[in-house]
């Protein structure tokens, strides 16, 4: 351990943040550039679940310590409403509140490995997930899987051959962040299988299971056969209700590891605001019909997303993003240097290489992070952009 004044090296081999070394550009640009590279909403949420609300209702005790497996009756309400989407059989016990999907996933790594574990972490895949691997000592192993679930190959085929004896769990997003894929249930069943027969434990990260487009449909890992006693399912706010802000994750799944789980929680966060969570339980109870409508605006945004982006991606299936190979346009550019050209074009996106090291050529591209009348007018900017490179003109100045 290093002493006074260095520090740990692995803070010093975390990657900082994609956008660390161009944000000082926005404060020069005459005008904030359309943030395609947000991975988050432009949509308010339920007015039932706004803040103000919660903070009028707090209990008298409401400043004080709470539950820190989370407040019962949002516990409950969420397992109620699992239950008619997909997940039946739950309770209060099967769900415990986390510090946003990022600490129900902290959890479960804290829970489930040991230094040197080894996790297949299916690419492309949410970018924080490998530091949280590795900051329990795990090694987080990178699988190239959705395009080869959109080619149609079996799962086993794809995973077998990263499968060691120090793999000990699986880590699927469906629907993907950043790809948009969503794992048909023949693909789920193949998935269960495929843990079953190697003792794995696997872990959803299903933060977008209430944005599949028709015809794909979204179902629960955790539902196969052999799975409910292995699967982790993560669930957020953040993307259901548009409250990232108040930083409420679900972690589901069965109390026998769950409270091993609790356990970790307790020694790093004890609890979430009280506050934080009697918006979210509104959101539960009462905003089915504004996630209906979400679902609806989020999926013309992706229509239009589909109609008008001049680039190489396959088809958001879920999800709010498409992941767009930039090869041929870079023709070499390093992907950083073209996002910052890009700022003064007016738009940013995210590079690919956050989301695995396969994609050092792909980025990701935002499409619920702007209302559907700024949407259009920043992939117009984009295309523009797009074409110059096509034709290896110089970006405007």
């Amino acid at each position: 351990m290093p002493r006074f004044p260095a520090h740990s090296p692995f803070v010093s081999s975390l990657r900082p943040s994609v956008f660390s070394s161009i944000v000082a550009q926005f404060k020069t640009l005459p005008a904030p550039p359309a943030p395609l590279h947000l991975g988050d909403t432009w949509r308010q949420p339920p007015d039932v679940a706004r803040l103000e609300h919660a903070v009028a209702n707090l209990p008298k005790n409401g400043y004080a310590y709470a539950n820190p497996n989370g407040h019962e009756e949002l516990r409950a309400a969420v397992a109620e409403r699992l239950g008619r989407k997909g997940l039946p059989g739950l309770t209060a016990e099967n769900v415990h509140v986390t510090s946003g999907g990022t600490g129900a996933i902290a959890a479960v790594w804290h829970t489930l490995l040991q230094p040197g574990d080894e996790v297949l972490v299916l690419a492309p895949f949410w970018p924080l997930v490998r530091g949280i691997i590795r900051s329990v000592g795990g090694v987080a192993v990178e699988v190239p899987f959705y395009a080869a679930m959109r080619a149609g190959r079996p799962v086993a085929e794809v995973l077998a051959p990263f499968v060691t004896p120090r793999t000990v769990a699986v880590y699927v997003t469906s629907p993907n962040n950043p790809c948009g894929t969503v794992l048909s249930r023949a693909q789920l069943a193949e998935m269960a299988a495929f843990c079953v027969r190697h003792d794995l434990w696997a872990l959803a990260d299903e933060a977008y299971h209430d944005f599949a487009y028709a015809p794909a449909e979204h179902a629960f890992l955790a539902t196969f056969p052999g799975m409910a006693q292995r699967t982790t399912t993560v669930l957020t706010a953040s993307k259901s209700y548009a409250l990232a802000g108040t930083r409420i994750g679900f972690l589901v799944g069965d109390p026998a590891w769950l409270d091993a789980a609790r356990r970790s929680t307790t020694h790093s966060i004890y609890q979430v605001p009280l506050v934080c969570q009697l918006s979210v339980l509104q959101a539960v109870a009462l905003a089915e019909p504004w996630v209906r409508e979400t679902r609806d605006l989020y999926l013309a945004a992706r229509d239009l997303t589909h109609r008008s982006l001049q680039a190489r991606f396959e088809p958001a299936q879920g999800g709010g993003y498409v992941f767009a190979d930039l090869a041929d346009e870079l023709d070499g550019m390093p992907m950083m240097q073209y996002l910052s050209d890009l700022l003064r074009e007016g738009v940013c996106i995210s590079p690919g290489d956050a989301f695995g090291n396969d994609f050092p050529t792909f980025a990701r591209i935002c499409y619920t992070a702007v209302p559907l009348d700024h949407l259009g007018p920043a992939l117009d900017k984009l295309n523009r952009s797009l074409e110059r490179m096509r034709k290896r003109l110089p970006l405007a100045a």
